[in-house]
């Protein structure tokens, strides 16, 4: 079942609260507090300048919770150590992994963009995302010669901390908009690497737009990566309609609706917005 929270009224299968902007990148945000960066929003970190929110959980003020898609989600961590949630904007990507969060005692998150293209700007807002004494521990690591043998010692050092932590603990880390990286020389080299770290109290999630322009098989056969893709985040017609049940939408046009949306939750709010606005001028 889906549920449907206005305020403290419940409707049907959705939740969500007051002033819900349903595009991913764009969504309007609140974020928490993090223990690894000032309450000025920056930080220094050697010649990394880190911008707190971008390490900050996201917290919606509306939501959809979609337990059809975190009953799956959840059988893919069980399945898999790393999961990739493949989708275009609006699709909900990050809305499904910040309620997905809630199941977890601590999170690691880190909002990636195109200036994270450099590992060590990469690596160092990567670090941030936990918490001071890991970052301390890490930048004391010696570096190697070439990019690739930095890379794979940085995740063997990071996750051998992680892994003692996690034993008190269920950790979930997830790396959103990774498709800004994509084309880094370092960045097939993290994946795979980052990939093959395997804590019983540790999942990763991985959300962007696109699959990486290279294979995946191997890691997928060795049952090392799952992906999610849009076809699983997009509305079925069953969902749709017993959303727009909620606004008075007669079964014929939620039908409509749905074709026009193409199931693409940021298109389907963005029509119950529509009538809301109808009704109101009526």
């Amino acid at each position: 079942m889906i549920k449907i929270k206005i305020g403290f009224i419940m409707l049907m299968n959705y939740s969500f609260n007051e002033n819900f902007d349903y595009n991913d990148e764009s969504a309007s945000f609140d974020f928490v507090s993090s223990p690894t960066v000032s309450d000025y929003g920056k930080v220094n970190d050697g010649e990394v300048r880190i911008i707190s929110e971008k390490i900050r959980i996201p917290n919606l003020k509306q939501h959809l919770i979609r337990p059809r898609l975190s009953e799956i989600l959840g059988k893919f961590c069980e399945q898999f150590g790393t999961t990739l949630i493949t989708g275009r904007a609006g699709t909900g990507k990050t809305t499904l992994a910040m309620n997905f969060a809630d199941g977890y005692q601590q999170a690691a998150w880190f909002r990636v963009e195109a200036s994270d293209f450099n590992w060590q700007t990469f690596s160092r807002y990567f670090l941030a995302s936990f918490n001071e004494p890991l970052l301390e521990f890490i930048n004391d690591i010696p570096k190697r010669e070439s990019l690739e043998a930095n890379v794979l010692q940085f995740l063997e050092i990071l996750f051998s901390e992680i892994e003692t932590i996690s034993k008190n603990k269920s950790i979930l880390i997830v790396l959103d908009d990774l498709h800004c990286v994509f084309d880094a020389e370092w960045f097939e080299t993290f994946l795979k690497g980052l990939c093959s770290y395997d804590a019983p109290n540790v999942h990763i999630l991985l959300l962007s737009r696109t699959t990486p322009p290279f294979p995946l098989w191997r890691l997928r056969s060795k049952q090392k990566l799952g992906v999610l893709d849009e076809n699983l985040l997009l509305f079925t017609i069953e969902e749709t309609k017993e959303f727009l049940k909620n606004y008075g939408v007669a079964e014929h046009k939620a039908n409509l609706f749905h074709k026009a949306s193409y199931g693409r939750i940021s298109k389907i709010l963005e029509l119950s917005e529509l009538i809301l606005i109808h009704d109101t001028a009526d």
